[in-house]
């Protein structure tokens, strides 16, 4: 790197740089990036989910402006604004998510606007599905031969000066400044007094003011944490999760200012079944729901029937009927059930209370919650296997949860903190086995929860080769054997620093007609081999065979759990 005195930032880049560099030598750049396309896919799949469900928000809005134009109209028209809000900030993502592919995987530019005009122009659905999957097929981040470049999408969205982002179409500030104005525009349509909790989750998940920790002691701005030096495809993931966060905010919103058409007109002879539940759980916890009629009596707790569909006229499920799975206590049912499976889940039921004249009243209700994968990313800092006997160096992180709230394992080794490198990195050692899984839980919410498992492979560290005198084989003089007699051992294309140790090897040379072997304990060739070496003519055959080796800890002793290595023969000839 160049001379003179250096930034905490500018050390720190250089070492990404070092870091990355050999792991393009070693080709597993694409292995380790394939965690953010796996990453990247299920929040499409997770976008696609909060379309539909937001859709269905709009229908109940229109059903409800059927009945009562005048108290409905001016929590639709809001409910719009939002919508068109959201839209035209996703549209401008996925806009920048393919301009973004186009330039670093260099495509051409003419071909691929007109598979995006022949979207726009389709004259029916079947053309328009038909050119949008060609669309799909050409920017999925799995198709994209270019994950790993970051000098592009730096270039195009922060420019060449970090201390002052450049301007302009497709930029970081461009997309700052829309997301202010995104936020803003939400915050504006909702009442604080009713809802401050939401209020407080847009601040929270748009604040784009607040720097980011990217170390241990430093902190970055919002434009450059996200999208300065880093890779193409986690820039990828970053905007599609940032139109994740958007379709969500779309929806508390929505749901929000749907609530608001009836608040004011609750009556005791309007009694409805409630639903308390959140709109999103991660594949594999527990879906849970508080469901209850308001104004209940704590004598007298209502039953909770739950099926897939309601037939709202008659009060009653159609199909099947699960009254076991809600337990319910004060007048509050509450309904869990595994999330098993991704997308969108509807469920429906009825809620029977009693009446004090002995009748049985019927509540029906409807809701749906969202299933999506949880995300975690687990890069190996060296190479993409675990070798034994090494401190492997491994970074783990969980999206949107803090480091300190990472709780990973490491099965069929040990993994402790990585004090040196900060949060979120930790040094594995593996044994026997011949595959280690990380696996990694999160402390989210106030609850411990499995996030994901990441298979290792296990490998004993390479062999090195021998050298004498410089050399591994070929001409060298007896004066210069003499002068370095030690076998070193050195490795070649490793990306750790490792050392080993000669513990012992045959030396083999002919003197006339007799063919002499030395069985030498140690790393040297003994004096009184080095002085009949010097006396053989030019020309004359040395060999060292049989060379053991042992790799040495940090202590500089032999490390343990590590098999001694055979090192390849080292063949010479006298000049």
């Amino acid at each position: 790197m160049a001379g003179g005195k250096e930034t905490p930032r500018q050390k720190m880049i250089g070492m990404m740089y070092l870091v990355l560099t050999a792991l393009l030598a070693l080709n597993v750049s694409k292995e380790i990036l394939n965690s953010f396309v796996l990453i990247n896919d299920s929040l499409v799949v997770t976008n696609t989910n909060f379309e539909g469900k937001n859709g269905s928000q709009y229908q109940a809005f229109q059903l409800a402006l059927a009945n009562d134009q005048k108290k409905v109209q001016p929590w639709l028209d809001k409910a719009l604004a939002v919508k068109g809000a959201s839209d035209s900030l996703v549209v401008h993502l996925e806009g920048l998510k393919q301009y973004l592919i186009m330039k670093t995987d260099k495509l051409d530019s003419v071909e691929v606007n007109g598979l995006i005009r022949a979207v726009q122009t389709a004259g029916n659905d079947d053309q328009k599905l038909a050119a949008q999957v060609l669309v799909d097929s050409v920017f999925s981040l799995r198709n994209v031969n270019s994950k790993d470049n970051y000098d592009i999408p730096t270039n195009i969205m922060i420019g060449g000066d970090e201390g002052n982002p450049k301007d302009g179409h497709y930029t970081a500030k461009e997309l700052k400044a829309m997301i202010d104005s995104f936020r803003e525009r939400l915050v504006g349509v909702i009442d604080p007094s009713k809802g401050g909790s939401i209020v407080n989750a847009l601040q929270r998940n748009f604040d784009t003011e607040t720097k980011l920790r990217v170390s241990e002691a430093e902190f970055q701005p919002w434009e450059l944490a996200n999208f300065s030096h880093i890779p193409l495809a986690a820039v990828v993931t970053n905007l599609t999760k940032i139109q994740t966060d958007i379709r969500n905010a779309e929806s508390d919103v929505v749901k929000y200012l749907y609530g608001q058409v009836d608040a004011g007109d609750f009556k005791f002879d309007t009694l409805a079944a409630k639903v308390i539940a959140p709109n999103l759980v991660f594949l594999g916890d527990e879906y849970s729901a508080e469901i209850f009629v308001a104004a209940f009596s704590t004598t007298q707790n209502p039953s909770v029937h739950i099926g897939s569909k309601v037939d709202t006229v008659n009060n009653r499920i159609i199909g099947s009927v699960d009254s076991t799975s809600v337990q319910v206590d004060r007048g509050v049912g509450v309904y869990k059930v595994r999330a098993s499976a991704e997308g969108l889940k509807e469920y429906a039921g009825v809620v029977k209370v009693k009446t004090p004249s002995g009748m049985i009243n019927s509540y029906p209700f409807k809701s749906e919650y969202m299933v999506m994968k949880s995300g975690v990313v687990v890069s190996p800092t060296k190479m993409n296997v675990l070798y034994r006997g090494v401190k492997n160096p491994i970074s783990i992180s969980v999206p949107g949860v803090a480091p300190e709230n990472v709780q990973p394992t490491l099965e069929g080794g040990k993994l402790s903190p990585d004090s040196k490198s900060g949060k979120g990195n930790y040094i594995a050692e593996v044994a026997g086995g011949s595959t280690a899984k990380v696996r990694v839980s999160a402390k989210i919410e106030g609850k411990v929860r499995p996030m994901g498992d990441f298979e290792f492979r296990v490998k004993e560290v390479p062999n090195p080769v021998g050298t004498i005198a410089g050399v591994q084989e070929g001409i060298v003089s007896a004066n210069r054997l003499a002068a370095a007699p030690t076998v070193i051992p050195k490795m070649e294309n490793f990306d750790f620093e490792l050392f080993f140790k000669t513990t012992r090897f045959d030396l083999v040379y002919q003197v006339g007609t007799d063919l002499i072997t030395k069985n030498v304990t140690g790393a040297s060739i003994p004096p009184e081999a080095l002085d009949q070496i010097k006396r053989l003519k030019k020309g004359s055959r040395v060999f060292i065979e049989n060379i053991n080796a042992v790799m040495l800890d940090d202590n500089k002793q032999p490390a343990a759990g590590v098999t001694p290595k055979r090192l390849a023969p080292i063949s010479l000839r006298i000049d």
